[in-house]
């Protein structure tokens, strides 16, 4: 008897069997043209207009509620980055200021960074 645990061999990662990741900057413009961030429902007095409306959601209910509800590939976070304001993919905590809401996902095995200038 052996006090040993056998194991089979480790999987390795190898390059072929990791996603590509794609990493987007793009303007503000460019943003808006490619995803359409949808108008806020909820709140009347939302921040954010890109020309339709507030778009900002709060992180707090009802509007937190709201966008766990919705597919996380249309959800954005604006943050307060180290330079500037950002729009970036997802839902994050750290220095986040809103969520986004957009008409048009992110695509699969991408990273969206979006510098605002206000």
């Amino acid at each position: 008897m052996t006090d040993r645990i056998s194991h089979g061999p480790a999987a390795e990662l190898t390059d072929d069997s990791r996603p590509a990741v794609q990493y987007l900057n793009l303007t503000e413009d460019e943003f808006v043209d490619r995803f359409q961030p949808v108008p806020n429902h909820l709140l009347a007095t939302a921040g954010f207009d890109f020309g339709r409306g507030g778009c900002l959601f709060e992180a707090s209910d009802p509007d937190l509620a709201f966008i766990r509800s919705q597919p996380m590939a249309n959800v954005w976070t604006v943050i307060d980055g180290d330079e500037c304001l950002e729009i970036t993919d997802g839902m994050h905590t750290v220095n986040r200021l809103g969520y986004l809401l957009t008409e048009q996902p992110c695509p699969p095995d991408t990273m969206v960074s979006v510098p605002l200038d206000f």
